[in-house]
């Protein structure tokens, strides 16, 4: 436990020694190519060396890097107020999957929606469904953004279809999805899935914060996005802790 609070509490001292080992947050590594960056709620913006742009759950269209254009393509997981907002969904000038399957394939990225559920129980549909999970290649690095999950399992199906997950981006805790500390369900879906890094994005308590950071090795940026490269992504599943989320962190270990 100590360990792990020195590592949290004096994340900002760490960093500069451990990036270089971990290859995880300089953004000024010459191989450094596929941009993430996380703007609070599960709102993503993925960036390939090529420039092209995939905005995810955009609810606060003032937070992204720069305005949309007719380049980028916009994915949304589900039809709640702070992962969808219907004035950027309708007059979004891209290409889009809006709460729903399919694929999209640029000149460097490939897309593909799945269908899951945000709570146990939802039925799983192609189109209009509870939540979906969107599984994006960039840069030769798998990504898979979860929106508000609440399986209490993945099933086969959609292990298969998201195969080896490098970045996972998802929820750890949510009331409206019945993902607790006390159930775990969150947890349990990253065992199933071993990706090599976690964003989460809803956490709600410190004692998931705290039960995450326990669980995995876990750090806080400098800044509000990372860039990573295949070479520089840790071996051992590591979590990272960005926006609110890191002032969660600080907040579950300065308790004890």
């Amino acid at each position: 436990m100590k360990s792990t609070l020195f590592k949290v509490m004096l994340i900002g001292f760490m960093l500069g020694m451990l990036s270089s080992g971990l290859g995880l947050l300089n953004e000024a590594m010459a191989d450094a190519t596929l941009k993430l960056y996380y703007e609070e709620n599960a709102q993503v913006e993925l960036i390939s060396p090529e420039g092209s742009r995939i905005l995810i759950d955009v609810h606060d269209p003032g937070a992204l890097s720069s305005p949309p254009t007719a380049k980028d393509v916009l994915l949304t997981t589900h039809n709640h107020g702070d992962h969808r907002r219907l004035g950027f969904v309708g007059s979004f000038p891209g290409k889009q999957l809006d709460v729903k399957t399919g694929e999209i394939k640029l000149d460097d990225v490939t897309l593909r929606g799945i269908a899951s559920a945000h709570n146990e129980g939802d039925k799983f549909r192609d189109e209009g469904g509870s939540n979906y999970i969107f599984v994006i290649d960039m840069a030769g690095i798998r990504v898979a953004h979860f929106g508000d999950i609440g399986q209490a399992a993945l099933t086969p199906e959609q292990l298969e279809v998201l195969g080896k997950v490098d970045i996972a981006i998802t929820q750890l805790a949510n009331p409206y999805s019945d993902m607790t500390a006390a159930n775990k369900k969150g947890f349990n879906l990253m065992d199933q899935l071993q990706p090599k890094l976690i964003i989460p994005t809803h956490i709600f308590n410190p004692t998931c914060a705290k039960i995450a950071a326990d669980k995995w090795i876990g750090y806080e940026p400098y800044k509000k996005y990372l860039s990573l490269s295949t070479a520089k992504l840790p071996e051992a599943t590591t979590i990272i802790f960005m926006g609110r989320n890191a002032d969660l962190i600080k907040l579950s270990y300065s308790k004890l």
